[in-house]
């Protein structure tokens, strides 16, 4: 069996517990292990860097010298895992940064460890034909906006994965679940969560941008692969809808809860909203009698 060392980040075990939980359910559905990094500890994401670079750098290093025992490891936050690659990139050409880890007891041996997403592992398994035959209950007719934010691309000389302007991975894992991905204009837009305290109303014209445009490209959801984002584009919809011309309301959820649902995994574990599963079924309901009739 394929393992991968899991680096689930603070977000997941508070705030986004149901990402952690429909990741691990999605990954144990495709036969992948996922082995916690043990005694992992916060990567410094997203402002460590701004006080100490060398210091944020020795933080991500510490955990990827422990996963390193296990093998490359994965990072379902799109924040922490940019964190824990930048740290990979810098370990590889600053031995300063490897001094500071070996005075600590852990030795860092550069290309000892890749560091990849969640969206990224999961479009490696659809590559290598371990979707087939598992995805039991398509999420037909579903019109998804797949959501990457700023960081799981870019910059590209850090990411290394998909295309900058125009990803589509996850568009290809949705399809691969059944549903109908849309062309949307937003999918790599920041939603500026990291600047909500600064300057709030430059935040809310970018979820509100972000949002208006999965509406108009008629996505019935948006499908997130970072709590930062997820929370950020949530949790100001009703106040969006009141101040900022929010076109409508739309659901947002991780990836992972869509493609645990299409791989009929544990709903306990997907964590997925009972709104969204109605709209799931209606979807699918709107499909099978568009087939009886056709």
């Amino acid at each position: 069996m394929q393992t991968y060392a899991y680096f689930p980040g603070c977000s997941l075990e508070t705030s986004a517990k149901e990402y952690d939980t429909s990741t691990r359910a999605v990954f144990d559905k495709l036969g992948i292990g996922l082995t916690e990094v043990p005694d992992w500890s916060c990567c410094g994401s997203s402002q460590a860097h701004k006080v100490d670079r060398d210091m944020a750098a020795a933080i991500a290093g510490r955990n990827l010298v422990l996963a390193s025992e296990i093998g490359d490891i994965v990072a379902p936050c799109a924040s922490c895992f940019m964190s824990l690659k930048e740290a990979a990139v810098e370990l590889e050409h600053d031995s300063g940064i490897r001094d500071m880890l070996k005075e600590n007891g852990l030795e860092y041996l550069p290309g000892s460890v890749r560091v990849i997403s969640t969206v990224e592992a999961a479009h490696n398994a659809l590559e290598k034909g371990m979707f087939e035959g598992k995805v039991t209950k398509p999420l037909k007719n579903l019109k998804v906006a797949s959501y990457y934010g700023c960081l799981l691309v870019r910059p590209p000389k850090i990411a290394q994965f998909d295309d900058v302007e125009n990803p589509m991975s996850m568009d290809r894992l949705m399809e691969a679940a059944g549903a109908t991905p849309v062309k949307w204009s937003h999918k790599t837009e920041c939603c500026g969560n990291a600047y909500i305290m600064v300057d709030k109303d430059m935040t809310l014209n970018l979820v509100r941008n972000i949002l208006n445009a999965a509406v108009s490209a008629g996505a019935d959801v948006v499908a997130a692969a970072c709590p930062l984002c997820h929370m950020n584009l949530v949790m100001r919809q009703p106040y969006m809808m009141q101040k900022y011309g929010l076109k409508s309301e739309i659901p947002i959820v991780y990836f992972s809860q869509l493609l645990g649902t299409a791989l009929n995994a544990d709903e306990q574990d997907l964590g997925i909203d009972g709104e969204v599963m109605r709209l799931i079924n209606k979807r699918r309901q709107e499909a099978n009698e568009v087939k009886e009739v056709g």
